[in-house]
């Protein structure tokens, strides 16, 4: 029984050649021989590729009958193992961690850097806006006074336009028409003189005549007829009257206006 024992024990101790080894072995013969020594003829590469495929298909074969060695059953080791395993999942979730809170710091000081951005850009506008309104009151202040003084302008060129023509009829008149007595002198009709001169003394001129049509038109428009008298020259009244300077009167002759030049 001894011997039985020691036996088995031996056959235990000595190592078997297992499958795969054998296999590996006839594997590596095949990968050393060299297909050419086979093939006489060169240039006829058949023989070579299916030699090959002979190789190929033999280390196929050995792929697929290895099978996968078991783990050997070991609380020990499979503890270990899974508190290694533990022990790096809590590293890198402690890494993970790390980042999103060093992310979130990062976003939160950014968000305050925003806020403060956006607080100091509404001041801004605000500002802009208030500015914007009281250019908006000096530029209308501005074309306020702009206009008042272009009207002041335009009065003032009027009003000296206004002294140019008055000046200029003036001298027209003076020289065109003179007054009454320098007029009937240069004519030599005394006899008109005498019959005019027995009224009101004075005749007056035809740049009075025509300035006081203008001024009655003016500050009468209503009834800008003026009477005439024994003051004012026939040949002038009729001088008006023919050039359409003036109208009479539908109603009464012995009043005249002045001619409505603006319609």
């Amino acid at each position: 029984m001894e011997r039985g024992r020691e036996a088995s024990s031996c056959r235990e101790l000595t190592p078997l050649v297992p499958q795969e080894e054998l296999l590996q072995e006839f594997q590596n013969k095949l990968t050393l021989c060299e297909p050419r020594t086979e093939v006489q003829d060169a240039e006829n590469p058949l023989a070579v590729l299916l030699a090959r495929e002979r190789v190929l298909l033999a280390q196929l074969n050995i792929l697929r009958s290895r099978e996968p060695k078991p783990l050997l059953v070991n609380q020990e080791l499979l503890t270990c193992v899974g508190k290694k395993e533990l022990q790096n999942t809590n590293q890198q979730l402690e890494m993970i961690l790390s980042c999103v809170r060093s992310r979130k710091k990062s976003l939160r000081e950014q968000l305050d850097r925003e806020k403060t951005w956006l607080a100091e850009e509404q001041e801004i506008e605000n500002s802009l806006q208030d500015r914007g309104l009281e250019g908006q009151v000096v530029s209308q202040s501005l074309s306020e006074n702009s206009a008042l003084q272009k009207m002041k302008r335009d009065m003032e060129r009027l009003a000296h336009r206004k002294e140019r023509l008055l000046a200029v009829l003036g001298s027209f008149l003076d020289l065109h028409y003179p007054p009454p007595e320098e007029a009937m002198a240069a004519s030599k009709k005394k006899r008109l003189r005498g019959s005019n001169a027995g009224g009101s003394g004075k005749l007056v001129t035809f740049h009075e005549m025509l300035e006081c049509l203008m001024t009655r038109a003016m500050s009468s428009p209503h009834d800008p007829y003026v009477e005439v008298d024994e003051s004012n020259w026939p040949p002038y009244v009729e001088v008006l009257l023919r050039y359409g300077l003036a109208l009479r009167h539908p109603d009464d002759p012995r009043r005249i206006r002045l001619e409505d030049f603006h319609e």
